[in-house]
């Protein structure tokens, strides 16, 4: 029994030394610049339509739960890394570790992950939000569907423009529709005079 104490100890101490090299808690401080980058994660107010901003201790509190300092990527959930061309596979927790060391501004990096509550570290990288260009529905549609054709292949009978093939597609179906209307159309009158007759 001593030696499984001792040895869960010896655990909770290289934790706790792995903690303090990613951060410390007594240097995290408010950050009011990325309040609506918080307030667009949900994170900066009590509900949907608070208007008021939740305090700093309660950021905080709810910071340290997400990404305890002891294992600050226990929660973070099943990264995807690649592992060859156009395949991915889950990251273990050495890979989720790094990712949350890392100094830049990538999605699931300590500064933006203390950006989503409104904070900041006092000493270190500071995160820069990026500038995201909101584009026409459409034009997002189509660049979204692209880039999935790029990553799982096309279909053998797909058209090289998806926007021609689908106007055609639409223009023979309403000739189509037309017809069967005109068909109908002159059987009813064929039927209306033999009626008379």
């Amino acid at each position: 029994m001593r030696g499984r104490s001792g040895d869960r100890a010896k655990r909770a101490r290289s934790a706790k030394t792995s903690a303090e090299k990613c951060y410390s808690p007594d240097d995290i401080i408010d950050a009011p610049e990325h309040h609506e980058y918080a307030r667009a994660m949900g994170l900066l107010t009590w509900g949907t339509w608070d208007t008021e901003v939740r305090s700093f201790e309660d950021r905080l509190k709810d910071f340290m739960q997400a990404s305890p300092s002891e294992e600050p990527a226990r929660f973070q959930g099943s990264m995807l890394m690649k592992i060859s061309e156009g395949e991915y596979g889950p990251a273990g927790q050495a890979e989720r570790v790094a990712r949350i060391k890392r100094t830049d501004n990538s999605y699931g990096a300590l500064t933006e992950v203390l950006a989503r509550y409104g904070l900041k570290l006092r000493n270190g990288a500071q995160y820069a939000p990026r500038h995201v260009e909101v584009a026409a529905f459409r034009d997002v549609t189509r660049v979204r569907n692209q880039r999935l054709r790029v990553l799982h292949g096309r279909v053998d009978i797909e058209a090289d423009n998806m926007d021609e093939a689908k106007a055609a597609e639409l223009d023979r179906r309403e000739k189509k529709h037309a017809a069967e209307q005109i068909r109908e159309a002159r059987e009813r009158m064929r039927a209306d005079s033999e009626r008379r007759e």
